[in-house]
């Protein structure tokens, strides 16, 4: 039998974002901790960011006393570590959990025992092939949010043969996630590949109805994509039709309208969870 030094390793990606970066160390500090937590921050920034970051976290973690939490830092830079694939499949090895989730630069916890919710739900099950996964509350402006999955939802198997749950939402077995690896093949949308492969090989999926995360759409797999990445998208032969549809979409869509595509993304999700 495997034994972990940590129960859980929260995994987190930053790069010269620290505003964003403190909404996330706030939320993380603010969890209800009931086991020892790794948390893995790799940071791409440049030196001046790196800094202020280090003081910023050590400024906070001394005001906190927290004692439960294990701090990894890793100068993505330093390493030869580029690209926000090869850091994430670089952290999940390296993580000494029993479980891995990614909960990168500007995602937050929804409440203060969000992250106790969905440890608590891992107690029963087969701890080297699990996946257990929440609602993530999806925020694209104080005006677009949804649940994703939506309280609609009747039909959870059915609706994850179609859809991938927000990585932020999910923790998975680290064997499991260390069974497959985040390809540079798909650019921008590899995270969604990769949990296909998740979904299809666990063998315990445990869903809770509530919501665990708040996912602010403002990273690069949310954006208005850049004229080279939706060829490189277009180009691809591993990425389908629909998908190529999506980013030619959202590429043409000029930046004042862009409110227009997470709109449709809201009602897409929210027919869906009424439909299954």
């Amino acid at each position: 039998m495997i034994k972990y030094n940590f129960y859980i390793s929260i995994i987190t990606l930053s790069k010269n974002d620290n505003q964003k970066f403190l909404r996330t160390l706030n939320s993380i500090l603010s969890q209800i901790k009931e086991y020892k937590i790794e948390w893995i921050l790799v940071d791409g920034s440049n030196f001046k960011n790196q800094e202020k970051k280090i003081k910023l976290i050590k400024k906070l973690f001394d005001k906190s006393k927290e004692e439960n939490i294990s701090l990894k830092y890793i100068n993505s830079k330093k390493m030869g570590i580029v690209g926000i694939y090869p850091c994430m499949n670089y952290a999940k090895k390296i993580a000494r959990g029993k479980y891995i989730m990614f909960l990168n630069s500007g995602d937050i916890f929804f409440k203060n025992n969000s992250l106790k919710i969905i440890i608590e739900n891992s107690r029963d099950i087969d701890p080297n092939n699990s996946l257990i996964f929440g609602q993530a509350n999806n925020v694209a402006s104080s005006k677009i949010n949804w649940l994703f999955p939506g309280n609609k939802l009747k039909n959870i198997q059915k609706w994850l043969r179609f859809f991938e749950p927000n990585h932020q939402s999910m923790i998975i077995s680290k064997s499991l996630a260390n069974n497959y690896e985040f390809s540079i093949n798909y650019n921008s949308i590899s995270d969604g590949y990769w949990k296909r492969q998740i979904i299809n090989n666990a063998i315990d999926i445990i869903y809770i109805k509530t919501p665990i995360v708040k996912f602010f759409f403002d990273g690069v797999s949310t954006l208005k994509p850049s004229k080279q990445l939706t060829i490189d998208i277009i180009k691809n032969k591993k990425i389908s039709v629909l998908r190529k549809l999506i980013f030619i979409v959202k590429y043409l869509l000029p930046e004042n309208l862009f409110f227009i595509y997470h709109k449709l993304q809201k009602y897409k999700s929210l027919m869906i969870d009424f439909i299954f």
